[in-house]
């Protein structure tokens, strides 16, 4: 064994230590996060638990990652050390929305102006090089809470796009809780 294989087999050993011992360090880190929300959920006697980026509607700032909990008379939105808590009498739904963007991007093709070049010359350059339309597709799925605030609906959004399960799993409570309730009037 020459030199250079010995450099070699220490410099895979010493990646496949580090490599080690970063998962035991993120297995114990994700471990104590289940455990603190499960302690979470147990003092607050929440039902489910989910993590969100927020939207709109609470005043903290868009895509702050947002603790969602369905207490017994209240939902609890956790951010940034602030808690905001929603009486559940006044959710008249929760509804998971999809949103489409549609972004439009100009390319324009090096590849398609050299072939151009080297078959038509200056001419054949300027029209394999032009540049082109490409649309982009963008589906996003939002989290709504709708309530009534003040004798007039408003509502809280979050972005679900990652996490539909426990989304629908919200959702789902909620419809399953509400569905013999009356249809609240709000007089305009």
């Amino acid at each position: 064994m020459n030199t250079s294989d010995i450099i070699v087999v220490a410099f895979f050993s010493i990646i496949i230590i580090f490599s080690l011992y970063m998962y035991k360090k993120t297995s114990k880190a994700q471990k104590q996060a289940k455990e603190k929300l499960k302690e979470n959920m147990k003092n607050k006697g929440a039902s489910l638990s989910i993590t969100l980026p927020h939207l709109i509607g609470l005043n903290i700032p868009e895509n702050s990652l947002t603790s969602i909990y369905s207490c017994p008379s209240s939902y609890e939105f956790e951010s940034n050390g602030v808690t905001f808590s929603l009486n559940k009498n006044k959710v008249t739904d929760i509804s998971l929305k999809t949103t489409s963007e549609i972004q439009k991007q100009v390319v324009s093709s090096v590849g398609g102006a050299i072939g151009g070049a080297v078959l038509f010359g200056p001419l054949g350059a300027m029209i394999g090089g032009r540049a082109k339309t490409k649309e982009l597709r963008t589906v996003s799925t939002c989290l709504l809470f709708t309530y009534e605030k003040n004798n007039s609906i408003d509502y809280i959004a979050f972005n679900a796009t990652n996490n539909l399960l426990n989304s629908n799993k919200l959702m789902n409570e909620f419809k399953k809780i509400n569905s013999t309730k009356e249809n609240k009037r709000i007089e305009l």
